[in-house]
């Protein structure tokens, strides 16, 4: 049991780090595209420090101190149930349903606690990123299935341990498909441009964010950071190959190489998602549904069906 928990502890450790580290890459990344310096890639993490750091004297309520804690709760829950290389806590029970669904449901945290601040601005933000949810819900199942009739099993392991193989799903046509537009789905789950409708930063003023500050933002960003590694590492995982290196006599070093081949594919979605976000400017809510239940919906499920055959 102690050995279970230092190995859980680890595990959020650097996922909380890199999460931090992949943070200050978008900032500084989209910065060089706009033709900015940009800040220091550490920066996120001084920011958490200063926002921990404060004292705040207003509460809004029991909902708005618990819905922070339910959303980082269920993000490190769900990094849990994903392989990490070797040393995963519950990559056998990780099935491609339950990690999907952990990784969303801390968004409906948030959404409870700013709504129950009462400001109209967070209440705005909170609505449309329930409708963000609901569109993406299509293809992101239609992705999910189009895996799971490939490889015959809902289990993430299972999936990346058949990709050691058969080759990375996005080397099999239903499931390129399937992997495209799981990748659109992302960049909504990651809130970058352009589907960041809920934080709209100069529209909105920041939406459900508009509220915290304090620890409360600090514990968010934190909740951020690991949520940005655990979502890149689920992709890398059933779409890319994951990371099962045994070239090594040591295991220590099969580890460390399976967490850097496994970091450069992280890196790899992450960078496809910045240069979008730079690239393309903000959906309004209604754009962005339609365009999720039109084009990501019917690659995924064109993948699909190639998948069932």
């Amino acid at each position: 049991m102690l050995e279970t928990v230092l190995k859980a502890f680890l595990i959020l450790l650097y996922a909380t780090f890199v999460g931090f580290m992949f943070m200050g890459i978008i900032r500084i990344v989209t910065a060089r595209i706009h033709r900015r310096v940009g800040p220091p890639i550490y920066q996120p993490i001084l920011d958490t420090i200063k926002l921990l750091s404060k004292k705040s004297n207003i509460t809004h309520g029991l909902i708005y101190d618990f819905g922070i804690i339910y959303a980082l709760g269920a993000t490190i829950l769900a990094l849990m149930f994903i392989p990490l290389g070797s040393i995963s806590i519950l990559r056998a029970y990780g099935d491609l349903i339950l990690i999907t669904f952990l990784l969303e449901i801390p968004m409906l945290g948030i959404m409870f606690a700013a709504m129950s601040s009462g400001n109209p601005w967070a209440g705005l933000g909170a609505q449309r990123a329930l409708l963000t949810l609901l569109a993406i819900q299509v293809p992101l199942g239609f992705a999910i299935v189009a895996l799971a009739e490939f490889y015959g099993t809902f289990s993430t392991y299972q999936i990346v341990m058949a990709q050691q193989s058969m080759g990375w799903s996005i080397t099999h046509l239903p499931l390129l498909l399937a992997a495209i537009a799981y990748d659109i789905v992302l960049q909504a789950m990651f809130g970058k441009e352009p589907f960041d409708i809920m934080i709209a930063p100069g529209e909105i003023s920041l939406g459900p964010m508009v509220e915290f500050g304090g620890k409360h933002m600090g514990i968010l960003q934190i909740q951020h950071a690991i949520a940005l590694f655990a979502e890149t590492l689920f992709f890398s995982n059933i779409f890319l190959g994951g990371a099962v290196i045994t070239a090594f006599a040591s295991p220590i070093l099969n580890t460390i190489a399976s967490l850097a081949v496994l970091l450069i594919k992280q890196i790899a979605v992450l960078m496809i998602a910045i240069f979008i976000g730079a690239i393309f400017p903000r959906f309004t809510i209604d754009q962005a549904a339609r365009f999720y239940w039109k084009w990501p919906t019917i690659i995924a499920a064109a993948g699909a069906v190639l998948a069932a055959l």
